[in-house]
């Protein structure tokens, strides 16, 4: 079958279905005040994804955070799962499968935000013409770009072995199927670089990032890998791009970029302090942590809140714990150095996290709980490297917890039951987030169990295995006797229980 509208992409596998935190209004609005900058005000936001995927990241957005919410991806695969999913959890979300050029044409509104996940390095330079001709026409003045992308300097030593595969698929690949033409290009990559290649001499690590790409996800590897535009860029083209659209840069998505500490070294801390260009000093910092992955906040007219105004609105500003304090490392590791979490200050201000059963709290009350221990200084850079770590999280104020909920549970329902037939769905809505949390299938299942309120959760768990002919696996290794399956899925569900579903409460999944 002509697939002349897919424009080179791979489309002959579905993507991950995956989620992304960086694309959550929440979210951005907490990187935006971390670096002083007011982020989009309106109460019922216009959002706008381009390039969804699976939608999965936009049907969880749209349940969990107020607005009006659109998306496009021109595979109608993709679309077609998303709007579904919408339908069953009545939301109502305007998902197309129309391609950037035919949804710069659409009916649309003026859009708060405009987010786009591992799309700019994948598709063709007349598309990233497209991108910002609908920012142009489509974002409000204050409104939110975000925009992530494969880069330079740090993408340049692996580069060429990304081209071997692409090249041997279009001109020597006999192998019939997508999978079987991405082990022949990656087999024939792996037979080139053992060949005495001077490539592999001259770039160290090169085989090493062959075997680890070996190892990653398929679908992953096909979409990543196996598109036929692939345009890796530095931080200064894509921003002069952008400028086309009245874009500037405004801040980072990777909360940890923020701690200078643990990735620059003195010297390059200095050399930072000297420059004041926003263009040239991110370039720098890409130079100095050879980063080859950006998730980038870009907005249309970049206003700065005082000292006292960024102070506020993040005193203000709520967290909650997703992780058991106990299980948190107490090492964060940066580009430069690997940190450790001073027990002082992290041990006293996870225990304040986890009071009243894991209740958000605002940073003004950690500061107040804190203040015989630490600064307010100390406590949003505590705050801040435990959100960079992904075991905290930003949230939604109160009010606008209890307008999301409905929603919410009806997607996360829809989720549940899925979960009898499939796992390819891992993450769960949580209202007070705005976002979502990693809940495996079998968890999943624990909490259908209890919605059903069957009197036994494992044994409801181990029928829907049985009924699927699936098993258990153990450490690898699948478990053939059934007493000792339900013996492994009762001890799952105690751990469940005791640990993950109090921080499912906490964040307004289970109530």
């Amino acid at each position: 079958m002509d697939k002349d509208w897919s424009q080179g992409y791979f489309t002959e596998i579905g993507y991950t279905f995956g989620y992304y935190r960086e694309i959550s209004p929440v979210f951005i609005r907490f990187c935006l005040l971390l670096q002083g900058v007011m982020p989009p005000e309106s109460a019922t936001p216009n959002y706008c994804e381009l390039g969804i995927g699976q939608g999965l990241s936009l049907n969880l957005h749209g349940a969990t955070t107020p607005g009006r919410f659109f998306g496009t991806d021109f595979n109608p695969e993709h679309a077609a799962f998303a709007q579904n999913l919408a339908r069953a959890a009545a939301l109502p979300l305007d998902i197309r499968d129309e391609s950037f050029e035919e949804f710069l044409h659409a009916d649309l509104p003026p859009m708060d935000y405009i987010a786009l996940h591992g799309i700019w390095t994948w598709v063709s330079t007349e598309n990233h013409q497209q991108i910002v001709n609908f920012a142009r026409k489509f974002l409000k003045p204050g409104g939110v770009l975000y925009l992530s992308y494969n880069c330079f300097p740090g993408w340049a030593p692996a580069a060429p072995l990304r081209q071997l595969f692409a090249l041997h698929d279009r001109f020597a690949s006999r192998a019939q199927g997508a999978f079987a033409r991405m082990d022949s290009a990656i087999q024939f990559s792996e037979r080139l670089l053992d060949a005495n290649s001077a490539y592999a001499r001259a770039v160290p690590g090169v085989k090493e990032r062959l075997t680890k790409i070996k190892e990653q996800n398929r679908n992953y590897i096909a979409h990543e890998f196996f598109n036929r535009d692939w345009n890796v860029m530095y931080f200064a083209d894509v921003a002069e791009r952008l400028a086309d659209a009245k874009l500037e840069f405004a801040a980072s998505a990777t909360p940890l970029n923020a701690i200078d500490a643990i990735n620059l070294s003195p010297e390059a801390q200095e050399m930072m302090r000297e420059v004041t260009h926003p263009v040239l000093k991110e370039q720098m910092r890409d130079y100095f942590t050879f980063a080859q992955f950006r998730k980038d906040i870009f907005m249309r007219g970049v206003c700065r809140l005082t000292d006292q105004e960024k102070s506020q609105r993040l005193l203000n500003t709520r967290f909650v714990l997703m992780s058991w304090p106990e299980d948190i490392p107490r090492k964060v590791t940066g580009n430069w150095v690997e940190g450790n979490l001073q027990p002082e200050i992290y041990n006293p201000l996870l225990a304040v996290l986890a009071e009243r059963e894991f209740a958000p709290k605002t940073l003004r009350s950690l500061c107040a709980a804190m203040a015989n221990i630490a600064n307010a200084q100390q406590v949003l850079q505590a705050v801040t490297i435990l959100v960079g770590m992904g075991h905290l999280a930003p949230c939604q104020d109160e009010e606008t917890v209890k307008k999301v909920r409905t929603s919410s549970d009806h997607l996360n329902n829809v989720i549940l039951n899925r979960a009898v037939f499939s796992r390819d769905i891992a993450y769960l809505a949580a209202p007070v987030t705005g976002g979502a949390v990693s809940v495996n299938r079998m968890q999943q299942l624990f909490l259908l169990a209890k919605e059903r309120k069957t009197a036994d959760p494992a044994a409801f768990v181990w029928q829907i295995f049985k009924d699927n002919n699936e098993r258990i696996v153990k450490e690898g290794q699948v478990i053939e006797n059934d007493e000792e399956s339900l013996k492994e899925i009762k001890a799952n569900y105690a751990s469940f229980a005791a640990k993950a579903m109090p921080l499912l409460k906490a964040m307004g999944i289970l109530h």
